[in-house]
Parts: C-alpha cells; sequence; structure tokens
C-alpha cells in the first residue's frame, strides 16, 4: 500500500495524498506518536485554571493528562497516570489542594511530588522522587491552554517553541482582541471521518462555502478571499459583504498545525480542537467567546444565541460533508484527488507539514 507525497511537486501539478492516509491504521499511527505527541495542542481554557488549585483533566491520543494551578499560582500539566498501578489520578474538573488516586489512595501534591504512598510495607530500593507525576510542558496564549506531551523530557527541539509556532498568528487575532475573549459556551462533535477531512475541509479557502453552507455564503465576499501559509500556520481573511451583522467587517480564520483552529468574526470567537479518536472518527470541540463587557444585557444575549445557533447549522452541514467523504474515500474507484492552485494552498501546507512529521515511519 503507498503512503507516498511528494511536497516538492509544485500546487499546480501536485496530487493529493493517497487515501490511506485517511483509511489506514499505520499513517494514524504515525501520526499519534510523530505529530500529536510531540506538538503543541490546545487542551483548554486559562479560565479553567484561574485560581490556586484548580484543574480540567483529559486525554490526548491515549494520554491522560491533569493541567492545573498549584499553590505558588504557577500552570502545570502532568500526566495524569498514578505511578503505583496506572490508575488515573484525578477524575474531570474541580478543586483540589492535593491529588489522591482513587485506586490505592496513593497522594501527590500540586507540583506532582509523592505525599503519601499508604500501607505499602516495607520497601527497598523505593525513592518517593522517581515516583512523581511525570511533568508535560504547558503554556497559556490568550484564553488558551496548550500542551506539549513529551517536552517536559527535555532534548533537541523539545518542547517546541511555542511562541514561534504562533508568531504569524498573534498579530492578525490581535487586532481584534484574542487575548481579551470572554468564554461563554463549548459544544463537542463527534463525526465519523478522520481527522484530517474535517482539517482539510477548514483549510480550503472557502472553497465548500459556496455549496455547503448556503447562509454563511451570503455574507462573505469571496472575490477578496486570502490565504497566507506559514511554517507551521495558516490565515485565511474574508471581508464581509453586510448581508450578515453578526460577521462584522471581516472573519478571520486562523490555523496552527496540527488542529487548532481560531474563528473571528463579528463580537464572537469560535476556537475548534480537532481530536482524532481512531482512524475514520474525530472529535471537534467548539469553545466559543465574546467580546461584551457584559453577557447578560438583552441584546448581546440575543446576538450571542443567534451566532451559536447559526454555529451550530454550519457544523451540522460541515457533519455531513465530512462524513460523505470519508465514506468516498473507501471506495475502490478512489486512489489520490488533486488541488485547487487558486484555493487550497492551506490544504498542501498542511499536507506538506505532515508529511515531514511521518514520513521517515511511512517511507520505511
Amino acid at each position: 500500500m503507498s503512503y507516498q507525497f511528494d511536497p516538492t511537486i509544485p500546487i499546480e501539478a501536485a496530487p493529493t495524498p493517497p487515501k490511506s492516509w485517511y483509511t489506514d491504521p499505520l499513517p494514524f499511527a504515525a501520526e499519534k506518536r510523530h505529530v500529536f505527541e510531540k506538538a503543541w495542542i490546545a487542551v483548554g481554557r486559562s479560565d479553567q485554571v484561574a485560581v490556586p488549585g484548580s484543574y480540567f483533566t483529559g486525554e490526548l491520543v491515549g494520554n491522560p493528562y491533569i493541567v492545573l494551578r498549584d499553590d505558588e499560582g504557577q500552570l502545570r500539566a502532568m500526566h495524569n497516570v498514578c505511578r503505583h498501578h496506572a490508575a488515573i489520578v484525578a477524575q474531570e474538573s474541580g478543586h483540589a489542594s492535593e491529588l489522591v488516586c482513587p485506586y490505592h489512595g496513593w497522594t501527590y501534591h500540586l507540583d506532582g511530588r509523592l505525599k503519601r504512598a499508604p500501607s505499602m510495607g516495607k520497601m527497598t530500593h523505593f525513592d518517593a522522587a522517581d515516583f512523581c507525576l511525570p511533568p508535560i510542558s504547558v503554556e497559556e496564549w490568550g484564553p488558551l491552554v496548550l500542551i506539549d506531551l513529551d517536552g517536559a523530557k527535555g532534548g533537541e527541539n523539545n518542547p517546541r517553541d511555542l511562541a514561534a509556532d504562533i508568531a504569524p498568528l498573534v498579530e492578525p487575532l490581535a487586532e481584534l482582541g484574542f487575548e481579551n475573549m470572554k468564554w461563554i459556551e463549548r459544544r463537542s462533535y463527534l463525526i465519523n471521518c478522520n481527522w484530517k477531512v474535517f482539517v482539510d475541509n477548514s483549510l480550503d479557502g472557502g472553497y465548500h462555502v459556496a455549496y455547503a453552507h448556503e447562509q454563511l455564503a451570503e455574507g462573505l465576499e469571496f472575490a477578496g478571499y486570502r490565504t497566507t501559509t506559514f511554517d507551521r500556520a495558516s490565515v485565511q481573511i474574508c471581508e464581509s459583504s453586510g448581508k450578515d451583522n453578526r460577521l462584522g467587517d471581516k472573519v478571520i480564520y486562523a490555523w496552527l498545525y496540527p488542529n487548532l483552529f481560531v474563528n473571528r468574526y463579528g463580537r464572537m470567537m469560535d476556537t475548534n480542537v480537532v481530536l482524532p479518536v481512531d482512524v475514520d472518527t474525530c472529535q471537534v470541540v467548539f469553545d466559543f467567546f465574546v467580546d461584551y463587557e457584559d453577557v447578560e444585557q438583552w441584546n448581546a444575549k440575543r446576538t450571542i444565541r443567534k451566532s451559536i445557533t447559526q454555529s451550530h447549522v454550519i457544523q451540522k452541514e460541515d457533519v455531513e460533508i465530512c462524513e460523505s467523504t470519508q465514506q468516498g474515500l473507501r471506495s475502490m474507484s478512489f486512489e489520490r484527488g488533486r488541488y485547487s492552485s487558486k484555493l487550497e494552498q492551506s490544504v498542501y501546507a498542511f499536507h506538506a507539514m505532515l508529511w515531514k512529521d511521518i514520513q521517515h515511519e511511512l517511507s520505511q
């Protein structure tokens, strides 16, 4: 089975990656090891860990994690796996003064150090310092919290420089108040498609919008649609047509490799995090933010509710087209496609970035 992709072929002549990228377990396994375990991944929000003792948990490609604010106010992230017999230590989210494993009561300080290991009896060759919860690199960017799963291990280029990765996105988002947006609501969608199908769809330069999103298309001025790609990011900007007040003057679709989208429009912003579940299933987590001072004011509530409702309609339309695409990728009739050199520059760049990370494993 072929997995090969040649990023040196210019977009005008390049075929897309083979369908095996989207349907075969081997590329999916390579992505987990060489992309999601080695990149900065958005996992939550700063408001979730605003005060000492606050925490939230999750799982990223099979790795349970916890993000918390310790007693001194330092943001920390750790692997959320007890060092005794591997049970999950903390559950969901909340506030804690210590972390207690529900299996055998092993207890950890908020900085991950082992505090108590009850009823262990006599032990030899045991050093509590060797049984801390392993740290994970963690950073904040505006209202977002990102982790690098293997970053705390050290070594060359490890962790990646988050500031360098997000640099092309900072200015265009800052102009629209990214740093000060207030979270309002979360929605999550489980989609029957490979995670890259959703990413491809969102990076296609608005190609699909006129056909899949009739209401959204009326609010955008496609003649001025602009796409700029960078080493690990892209920005798509489109002026509004004035027919949809919720969009404001322009819409910015920012993307950070591999799976974070930041969409800024009008008084609203939504972030989309695309998480692989298995080779043909992904979860997309939407967080909605606003720039209203008083979200309970009647006009604000009405605008926010209308915008989130319309976003849900758009997302359901995307679910339909992405699941249809996954079905088509399994067809014996399809092997590779082609790019629109006019619109799909970000898709092409994404595939080149991904191939750089996984080629050494898929070329063997």
